[in-house]
């Protein structure tokens, strides 16, 4: 069965601190929402946790004219950056997808 949550916090006397991943595909859900020459293609964004490791993928449809490698990387920075700010939990990895083209 997958794990549905990250730990940010061990069990402790005072308890354990976790957060959902679905928590997480919101934040990076609404980062993508934000960006200009982007916006979300099919599922737009897969959330994966192994051994407590946070992997993130984001598809997404570009906008004709713009370029695809300063996209992609925004995507990158903005989704690793707000999950960070929010949670407090560094991603181990975010990758972009271009699904397509918008006009």
């Amino acid at each position: 069965m997958a794990q549905d949550y990250v730990v940010l916090k061990n069990r402790s006397e005072d308890g354990m601190i976790a957060i959902n991943k679905e928590v997480i595909h919101s934040i990076a859900r609404l980062s993508l929402n934000d960006l200009e020459d982007v916006e979300p293609a099919g599922k737009a964004v897969q959330v994966r946790i192994e051994k407590n490791r946070l992997w993130i993928r984001a598809d997404i449809n570009v906008r004709y004219g713009a370029s695809v490698s300063a996209a992609c990387e925004l995507v990158q920075r903005t989704v690793y950056d707000n999950i960070l700010f929010m949670t407090g939990l560094k991603p181990y990895n975010v990758s972009v997808s271009v699904a397509g083209f918008t006009f």
